[in-house]
């Protein structure tokens, strides 16, 4: 495919789903004004883990264990957490500063409401009942004041998500590179 073709095939989509990048956009705004609108207990103790796990990446595995050994919330997982602290970290960012930490995953959120999109438009053909699934995923109340902070339940339920829409995918296409994508 040259350029040519391949730029007229991404605007021939982006006119396709132009309700998809509005609504999109709608969330980022809504979002961004939110942002700091939304706080937890948790920041403290999730951010000690994600500095533990990137401790003992490091090879520092005696620190690790050692301010690892007496948390409460020592058997939770750092999957999320220590991308979330080298990103903090890459920054520059203070302990105290959790808005990249919040702004990531509501990202991550975002994108798990695509898939939900993609999802639904895969399953019914219809773009304007795929729009109103994505848009009651987004906005269910619970799941979305999570989406800013909670780095346990939101990205299991985007990848969820994710998964879901990459499964029924593999099974339409029945290919091997489909089945090991979804895998």
């Amino acid at each position: 495919m040259t350029w040519y073709g391949f730029r007229m095939s991404v605007a021939r989509r982006l006119r396709r789903h132009w309700a998809l990048l509005a609504v999109c956009a709608a969330f980022l705004v809504a979002g961004a004004l939110a942002l700091d609108d939304y706080r937890t207990l948790d920041a403290k103790p999730q951010r000690l883990i994600g500095n533990a796990a990137l401790d003992y990446l490091a090879g520092d595995g005696e620190r690790a264990f050692g301010s690892l050994a007496n948390a409460h919330d020592r058997y939770y997982g750092a999957v999320v957490e220590a991308p979330l602290v080298l990103l903090e970290r890459a920054l520059g960012l203070t302990a105290g500063s959790a808005r990249a930490k919040h702004i990531s995953l509501h990202l991550f959120f975002l994108a798990g409401g695509v898939c939900c999109y993609l999802l639904a438009l895969r399953l019914f053909n219809n773009r304007l009942l795929a729009l109103v699934a994505m848009v009651l995923f987004l906005l269910h109340p619970r799941i979305y004041a999570n989406s800013f902070f909670n780095s346990k339940d939101v990205p299991f339920l985007v990848m969820f998500m994710v998964s879901l829409w990459l499964m029924h995918r593999a099974f339409r296409r029945e290919t091997l590179g489909a089945f090991i994508l979804c895998g």
